[in-house]
């Protein structure tokens, strides 16, 4: 295929009647959807002002997607790399900024990594979810640090209707088993869910060939992964007005990999050996829901998370593995009232989360306060709709951080309504970006005195929903200052992270949808510019144009469906001189209803066995990391007939 993305010809029909949407999701995330994350307060999708995707448990299992990682990389306006790969550390793009610029919660809480400042999302399954949101553009003004991008907030499951059991079991390609088992709902007052699940798979090769010479990490043995689950949930509704619950999760992943494994002096390396992660995320909180009256909701939470990822390495002189170990502990609380005030709701919140680190490594600091003021309000005035929100962040050794935003939106005629919004976010540096010591071996030292990222958002939207035809057009401008970036000493080749440039980022998203008696059409079309303002290239591996087209029918029984991916080059590094090209990937599913509650399922991902590349090795020989090529799935679900 050339590398430059072919007209994808369908999707660029429907762009110019505005006929996108998420492929093979958004048929029940209808303006009509609830949606909590874009303003902290239960609101209807178009009684909002976000650029925001809602994904069902329904809408995930029609998608034919097995892994969280594929199915963030189906939404419009969201890269998420590597796709294929389960198991591998996910880079989630939205809107092309940085991974640590997306804010990923899990009923509300944290479970990032302090020392590397991104969330091993790949490790949650997707049958612990019962429901996903998205939110495209900052939303710092309500969350704080890290949302300069967007959010991904995942719901799990929660006790709903008569008690039943569930289950799935999934068989496929390069030896993947998964299966998962549930048990919940509601009895009276009371609601629970129990969900355990695990999965194995045998994998493929991290580095896809030899390329020679004494620093290639390419191991030829398979690169597998295999993961275990639990998820708890349960509530309680003491009076009409007051109801208390928890929820516990806990994911355990261990991901196999290539590596280059070098000697404290670097004078011998091999990628002979089992390089492999071993990470564990637990979360667990406990909430008091209590409306104090007609006008005045109460929610006070509090959680903890934990996220501990343990690495083996070899020492090909000294002749034993190195285990490096890092854990991230994060106490967190928080109290939100919701007034009804006037033609809206007034939203106020206080926050404050301690965060502590332990490690194989000495920080000079293993600790981090944060504590913060948050308010919104949102209202409709007949066509017109307000809304805006502030907050405060007072971020242990930082100044403190205020941000906002601003939105409007009018109803001009039935079904149509535009929007436009202004906001401002922050980033702050990692554990490993501050405090990391001297590493003889990879010549790198953190950097103290490196300021928090910040950005402005501009964006003007308009979209339509009247069924059977649902669209939106979204235009970004986001310009995040201060970017941390690693810059290298030419004399003593020791690399830091400073404060070197800013960069702009800014484009347009088109999603939309059409029924038509038995069938669904839908899809998405990006266009993205994501550029160092110093030196005016493209931002690492980020794609400046992709989509997809899907194309969904049910006849009785039978649902089946075929989705096409497309996306154009991206550059591996930050000088553009590694151009990888661009590629489609084609995807079939099918699914039948054998009998109540009984549901086969069966899948192709990648059914041309295209042969692509989305990230290489950043020194020489600049190896291709391996992608998976046609892999066939089948499974049988039970959802309580």
């Amino acid at each position: 295929m050339s590398k430059k993305l072919h007209p994808l010809p369908a999707c660029l029909l429907a762009a110019a009647t505005s006929l996108c949407t998420t492929p093979g999701l958004a048929q029940t995330a209808t303006l009509r959807e609830t949606v909590v994350t874009s303003t902290r307060v239960p609101t209807r999708v178009d009684q909002q002002l976000t650029d925001v995707t809602v994904l069902t448990g329904d809408d995930i299992r029609r998608s034919g997607i097995l892994n969280v990682t594929d199915l963030l990389n189906s939404l419009p306006g969201v890269q998420a790399t590597p796709p294929g790969v389960r198991g591998a550390n996910a880079s989630v793009f939205i809107r092309g900024n940085n991974h640590a610029h997306t804010l990923v919660l899990v009923d509300g809480q944290r479970i990032s990594s302090a020392t590397t400042g991104a969330t091993a999302i790949q490790h949650i399954p997707l049958e612990q979810i019962e429901r996903i949101e998205v939110i495209r553009g900052p939303a710092s003004s309500l969350y704080g640090s890290d949302a300069i991008g967007g959010v991904i907030q995942v719901f799990t499951k929660g006790g709903t209707g008569a008690p039943t059991l569930t289950g799935a079991l999934d068989v496929g390609s390069y030896g993947t088993v998964s299966a998962s088992a549930g048990y919940g709902g509601r009895v009276g007052d009371t609601a629970f869910h129990v969900q355990v699940g695990g999965e194995r798979s045998r994998g493929f090769s991290d580095i896809r060939d030899a390329n020679g010479g004494p620093f290639d990490s390419f191991n030829p043995d398979a690169d597998g992964y295999r993961q275990s689950n639990l998820g708890l949930s349960a509530s309680h509704r003491i009076t009409p007005d007051l109801e208390v619950g928890a929820k516990y999760l806990l994911t355990h992943g261990r991901k196999r990999s290539d590596a280059l494994n070098c000697d404290l002096a670097f004078t011998a390396c091999t990628a002979d050996f089992d390089n492999r992660d071993d990470q564990q995320l637990e979360a667990f909180n406990v909430h008091a829901d209590y409306h104090v009256t007609a006008d005045w909701r109460s929610v006070l939470r509090v959680g903890a998370s934990r996220d501990d990822l343990r690495s083996w390495m070899f020492d090909p002189v000294a002749v034993q593995d190195n285990v490096s170990r890092y854990t991230t502990r994060q106490r967190q609380v928080s109290w939100q009232n919701d007034f009804r005030l006037g033609p809206g709701v007034l939203m106020a919140a206080l926050e404050s989360r301690q965060v502590r680190v332990a490690s194989t490594q000495t920080f000079v600091r293993s600790d981090q306060e944060t504590t913060s003021l948050s308010l919104g309000y949102q209202a409709w005035m007949g066509p017109h709709l307000l809304q805006a929100s502030a907050r405060h962040d007072r971020i242990s050794g930082f100044e403190p951080a205020n941000t906002g935003t601003a939105g409007y939106g009018y109803k001009f005629a039935e079904g149509w309504i535009a929007r436009a919004s202004a906001g401002t976010g922050f980033h702050a540096p990692s554990f490993n970006d501050l405090y990391w010591p001297f590493d003889p071996v990879n010549f790198f030292v953190g950097n103290p005195a490196l300021r928090p990222e910040r950005s402005k958002n501009l964006e003007v939207a308009v979209g339509y929903d009247i069924a059977p035809v649902r669209f939106s057009v979204t235009a970004y401008h986001n310009k995040v200052k201060d970017l941390i970036q690693l810059v290298t000493n030419q004399t003593t080749f020791i690399s830091t992270m400073e404060n070197v440039s800013s960069a702009t980022l800014q484009g347009v998203t088109l999603d939309g949808s059409y029924q038509m008696a038995n069938w669904t059409f839908s899809g998405h079309y990006d266009v993205l510019s994501a550029r160092n303002d110093s030196t005016g290239n493209t931002l690492q591996r980020r794609t400046p144009r992709w989509g997809t087209i899907d194309v969904a029918h049910r006849s009785g029984k039978l649902q089946i469906g075929t989705r096409l991916d497309g996306y154009s080059h991206r550059y591996n590094d930050a000088e553009n001189t590694q151009r990888l090209g661009g590629y489609m990937l084609l995807g079939l599913r099918a699914a039948y209803d054998v009998a109540p509650g009984w549901t086969l399922t069966a899948s192709i991902n990648n059914a041309l066995d295209k042969q692509y590349v989305v990230n290489r090795v950043s020194f020489t020989p600049f190896s291709d990391y391996g992608t998976a090529g046609r892999s066939f799935f089948v499974g049988v679900r039970y959802t309580g007939g």
